[in-house]
């Protein structure tokens, strides 16, 4: 007689693995990171002399991983980061150790001054009340707080307004107990190099910049983002912001070559894959129709995993070298491919298809998707196994 297989409740702490990480994912993501660090030293040879370029990681470095992010790059010599928030900065500065730089783009939230302090965060002052919080900071602590002033050229997002930014400099107490080290603005359309907003925001930094170094004559000018480190000299004065070519995608698409490395690799594993006996539908809301002797694959990956809805019917994927098209919407968890032009051998379940890679750029997926590389990396979800190739080696 068989003895029933039991099953014996324990914590699942208890329990361990008897399987390697990548045979459990539906979906694998590798970052390299020797790319991402070439990508830095790309931007950093074409910066002017004496431009510090430093490296945006907010959004969790882009979705690919702020900290391991951070510390190749803290390790290649990049020593000024930028983050959105401040939970985000301090998780970085135990990353990158005490030596780097760090601002936080979105500024202090009243009753955060402490912990900005603690953890050597700079923020960036963008409004009245920022300053004037900080200042009232300083003032109680009896210190000298570094900060930096963001003022707003055109972009009408952050930053203090020219009148406001006027009203400041003009008021001998308007910055009192604060050492800001820069004075930074926010290009609009640096992605679009023959824009002449990208003039108009030069021409009104230029005096600001002026100004407030008279006040304070150590502050240092920051303009350029991305997109902005490849206009010229004229608009990187002394930090350079590069966020999304650090990561791979073009900074001005449409524009020239993309001269970034690709640094993101994605890979769904195929479930399973069919042939189609009778013409017929794919997925939910019966969006595709497909003909008698169709071979599909359909991925363990879907929006969940940041595969954007309206690569319906409209995306791509790679299998063995060959292109093979999303066939019907993309669920939840789940995705179809067409891949009748792929050898058997080659579409077979445990395998994987393509989704990022050497053929399919960020851009690419962004392309079809309707929407910006940006958007593509950060929708990147956490359910994939995260392969990190070494900086150096």
């Amino acid at each position: 007689m068989t003895t029933p297989f039991k099953i014996t409740p324990a914590a699942p702490a208890a329990i361990p693995w008897r399987s390697a990480p990548e045979d459990r994912a539906g979906a694998v993501l590798t970052v390299d990171l020797k790319a991402l660090v070439e990508n830095w030293r790309i931007l950093r040879a074409r910066a002017k002399p004496g431009c510090d370029v430093g490296a945006v990681v907010k959004a969790d470095g882009y979705g690919l991983g702020a900290e391991q992010v951070g510390r190749a790059l803290a390790g290649a010599g990049c020593q000024t980061f930028y983050v959105a928030h401040l939970d985000g900065a301090a998780a970085l500065r135990r990353a990158v150790g005490p030596g780097p730089r760090i601002a936080c783009l979105n500024g202090p939230n009243r009753g955060t001054e402490r912990d900005f302090v603690a953890h050597r965060i700079m923020p960036v002052l963008s409004t009245p009340e920022h300053v004037k919080a900080w200042c009232a900071f300083a003032l109680t602590e009896e210190v000298l707080l570094e900060s930096i002033v963001q003022i707003d050229t055109g972009m009408n997002r952050l930053g203090l307004s020219p009148n406001e930014f006027a009203a400041l400099m003009d008021d001998a107490d308007g910055f009192l107990g604060l050492h800001p080290q820069m004075l930074m603005s926010h290009l609009a359309c640096a992605d679009t190099p023959d824009h002449p907003m990208n003039r108009e925001q030069l021409t009104r930094f230029i005096p600001a910049l002026s100004r407030f170094r008279a006040r304070f004559p150590d502050a240092k000018g920051s303009l350029a983002n991305s997109g902005g480190m490849l206009l010229g000299h004229e608009w990187q004065f002394d930090y350079g912001r590069p966020g999304i070519a650090l990561y791979g995608s073009h900074p001005q698409p449409g524009h020239s070559r993309n001269p970034m490395l690709p640094v993101a690799y994605l890979k769904a594993r195929i479930i399973q894959v069919r042939r189609v006996d009778t013409p017929g539908h794919v997925g939910y809301g019966a969006a595709a129709k497909v003909g008698e002797g169709a071979k599909l694959a359909t991925v363990s990956m879907g929006y969940a995993d940041g595969f954007l809805r309206t690569l319906s019917n409209v995306g791509t994927g790679y299998l063995d070298g060959i292109p093979v098209p999303v066939t019907g919407r993309v669920s939840m968890d789940l995705i179809t491919f067409d891949v009748s032009n792929v050898p058997d051998s080659a579409a077979q379940p445990g395998g994987f298809i393509d989704i990022l890679g050497a053929n399919l750029t960020v851009d690419d997926v962004a392309a079809k998707a309707g929407t910006i590389g940006y958007e593509i990396l950060t929708a990147l979800g956490r359910r994939f196994h995260r392969r990190y190739l070494p900086a150096s080696g």
